[in-house]
């Protein structure tokens, strides 16, 4: 009966993270290469269940191996590519395939994102708004002065008529993006110090960005589904307390 208490917990505690998770991909629906993420969870102090006799205990017979409670384990990013929005902004610039963009925060520390939806700070320096300026292929922060320009297939920057190459974008990948920690607005940090390689010939779309991999209708049906476990444990969880009072109250008359 007590162990039904600690299944029962753990499972509306966990379902909680799991409603948390999915109500922050829900709020980045609109946010530009946000990637999602799922909660894994895993069963915990697995321990080998033995049946033994009511009176000759001396061979148990083992029956299964149980748990008394599921917990969260990790957040899991999912890296899968997000649809691309069609814009015609000559700014604009979505990745295919594999790799990031890296950007130079005011602070100077590096960032990584697939958003691509750039602008031109006040000194003309390619700009990802409120994040920092675009790093190229030189590994320093790329100066255009103008926004007559247009991107090619390979992460290269050229003028709307199509001329020598003004600037190329900079564009890396990492071995094992579960290193990768996300620093809000769609934006990564190398915190666990993946290797990380630049991508020798990057695939680029100009006038498009990649929209966030979050699709609503899938998590809506999660939320749904999470809900009714966390409310099914909850139910029963308040009847096995009414129970165990009666048991209690019936011991006590006794």
């Amino acid at each position: 009966m007590f162990r039904g208490f600690y299944t029962l917990t753990s499972g509306m505690l966990t379902q909680q993270r799991k409603l948390n998770t999915i109500s922050n991909n829900m709020a980045n629906v609109a946010t530009p290469g946000y990637k999602k993420d799922v909660l894994a969870t895993r069963t915990f102090e697995e321990v080998l269940a033995h049946r033994t006799g009511s009176v000759d205990k001396r061979n148990p017979a083992e029956l299964a191996s149980v748990t008394m409670i599921r917990t969260p384990d990790e957040l899991v990013t999912n890296f899968e590519q997000g649809a691309l929005d069609m814009t015609g902004r000559p700014l604009d610039v979505a990745l295919l395939g594999e790799g990031f963009f890296e950007i130079q925060t005011p602070g100077g520390d590096l960032v990584y994102t697939r958003t691509g939806s750039f602008t031109l700070d006040d000194e003309g320096y390619l700009y990802l708004q409120h994040i920092g300026r675009v790093i190229g292929q030189d590994g320093e922060p790329i100066f255009l002065g103008t926004d007559k320009v247009k991107f090619g297939p390979d992460a290269s920057i050229v003028t709307e008529q199509g001329a020598a190459a003004l600037a190329r974008l900079r564009v890396v990948e990492f071995d094992d993006t579960a290193l990768l920690e996300k620093a809000g607005e769609g934006m990564f940090e190398n915190a666990g110090g993946a290797n990380m390689t630049e991508v020798a010939v990057p695939r680029t779309m100009g006038g498009a960005f990649e929209r966030s991999n979050v699709n609503p209708m899938d998590e809506m049906v999660a939320m749904i589904a999470s809900q009714r476990g966390l409310q099914s444990a909850s139910q029963i969880l308040k009847m096995m307390d009414q129970i165990m009072q009666r048991a209690a109250n019936d011991i006590g008359a006794v």
